[in-house]
């Protein structure tokens, strides 16, 4: 590191160093300044204790994971932004693994308050599948799965230097997609949805009255033939 840098920036990259080769503990303030080339007082300046340091190291890695996340456009379909969340998130880990290791590392990520932006993000996101009836958990429990699943695919991916778009990543966002919602990650398939519902209406089983239920064989007949080329759809 150039000792050219200020201080404050070499501090914060000595710490972000330092948490990614032991992301289970947290350097001391000695060492947090040996790696920097400055004395305690310039960190205390700064951040006020090697806490504060931590934390801004990691409010600073949150904050560009969220400026990304940010950045990925929004369809119609919920599902398939689940998916996309999903690849931006492993690819920004494997282009930036001494950042995710000290995001994600055991050294109290939680602390960050970009962290807890980042994790309420996920959580509204979840929270709008779940209004429209797309989410088969809890949000809360599917922000706790979706982390865990996504950082264990990322530090596996890290350690076996795989893609992010390969066959452990898409096997692994597909099976959460499909945990979570039911659906595959690319979104229902509506020809195939609609001609199972078809089959539980032909049990008469529907709680509807006939005109009721006759419309709605209506919509899914038409939902059916939709992108069917056997029956001419688009």
């Amino acid at each position: 590191m150039p000792t050219t840098a200020p201080p404050r920036r070499r501090l914060l990259d000595a710490a972000a160093r330092l948490l990614a080769e032991r992301p289970d503990v947290t350097p001391t303030t000695r060492e947090l300044c040996e790696a920097a080339g400055v004395g305690a007082p310039t960190l205390y300046h700064h951040f006020g204790d090697k806490d504060g340091l931590v934390d801004a190291v990691l409010d600073d890695a949150f904050a560009a994971y969220l400026q990304r996340k940010q950045a990925v456009r929004r369809s119609a379909d919920l599902v398939a932004d689940l998916a996309a969340g999903w690849d931006m998130h492993v690819r920004f880990g494997l282009e930036n693994p001494v950042l995710y290791l000290a995001m994600y590392g055991p050294a109290r990520p939680r602390r960050a308050r970009a962290a807890q932006v980042a994790e309420a993000a996920l959580l509204e996101d979840m929270q709008r599948l779940a209004d429209h009836g797309l989410l088969r958990v809890p949000p809360r429990r599917a922000v706790e799965v979706t982390q865990a699943t996504a950082v264990g695919c990322v530090l596996q991916l890290l350690r076996t230097g795989g893609p992010a778009d390969g066959a452990v990543a898409r096997t692994m966002r597909d099976g959460l997609v499909a945990t979570l919602t039911g659906l595959p990650a690319g979104g229902p398939p509506r020809p195939d949805a609609a001609r199972r519902l078809l089959a539980t209406l032909a049990d008469g089983a529907e709680p509807l009255q006939p005109a009721e239920a006759a419309l709605l064989r209506q919509w899914l007949t038409t939902l059916a033939d939709h992108h069917d080329p056997a029956t001419g759809g688009e």
